[in-house]
Parts: structure tokens; C-alpha cells; sequence
């Protein structure tokens, strides 16, 4: 089965993002804010551990989703994971930064259910059905 990581800090978010891309085909773990992600790759070191996607949203506590993509770039486990940011930004400049910083993607989250979950259908076909990807370290 398929892992999703999704670091989002609104649980009205979450459970809409969850709630559109299901769980049928891929397991997906919520995390509130970055650090407990990095908390959670300490703690399990195996290669399976590694999620085939996370979704990072932009604007969370402590860690920004910037700083959460960057960490995640310099780690050599984690350098190759694609990283989607979802978030209802978008300004430019934030789009930018984010592809300069190794994003896979930029989603503005539909406020719409139906749009957010065909733009999530969409990422989620691509990434786990679609693409050959490397192998992380």
C-alpha cells in the first residue's frame, strides 16, 4: 500500500483533504506541524518508512512549510521524496520559492469540495500511478 504523509495544521483541512483523496488505495498519515514529521523519521529509520508523497501545506507553526521542504532537501533520506506543497496561497512569490527549494508541485487548495478532490485525484494518480521515481537512499 501506498504512503501519503500530509503535514497540515487546520484539522478541518485535514479531514477534508483525507476525506478527498481516500484511503482505499494508499494509507495516509497526518501530521500537525513539521517537527513531529522529523520526529517521526528519527524514530523509524527503516527504508519503509519513507512515504511515496507528502503534501505540505505553506503556513504551519513552528517550522513554515519552507523550512519543513528545506530540511527534507538537505536529508539524504528524504531528498528524493516528492513534496507537493498544498495550501491556499497563491502568491507568486511563494509559488516560486517553493520550485526553488525542490518542491514537486504547487496546489492552491480549492474551496470547492468537488474541485479539491478532482485536483487531489489528479496529484494522487500522478505520484503513485504514473511516475517512475527513484529509489530514496
Amino acid at each position: 500500500m501506498k504512503k501519503i504523509f500530509m503535514v497540515e495544521d487546520n484539522p478541518d483541512h485535514a479531514f477534508l483533504i483525507q476525506t478527498a483523496i481516500g484511503e482505499d488505495d494508499c494509507k495516509i498519515t497526518h501530521f500537525s506541524e513539521g517537527q513531529s514529521l522529523f520526529d517521526f523519521f528519527e524514530t523509524n529509520q527503516a527504508p519503509e518508512a519513507v512515504p511515496e508523497l507528502v503534501l505540505l501545506d505553506l503556513n504551519l507553526p513552528h517550522l513554515d512549510g519552507f523550512q519543513i521542504l528545506s530540511k527534507m532537501r538537505a536529508n539524504a533520506r528524504l531528498k528524493l521524496v516528492p513534496v507537493v506543497m498544498l495550501t491556499t496561497s497563491k502568491r507568486p512569490e511563494e509559488i516560486k520559492r517553493a520550485y526553488e527549494l525542490g518542491a514537486y508541485g504547487f496546489v492552491s487548495k480549492s474551496e470547492d469540495f468537488g474541485n479539491l478532490k478532482n485536483q487531489l485525484a489528479c496529484v494522487k494518480n500522478y505520484w503513485l500511478k504514473t511516475v517512475e521515481r527513484p529509489v530514496s537512499a
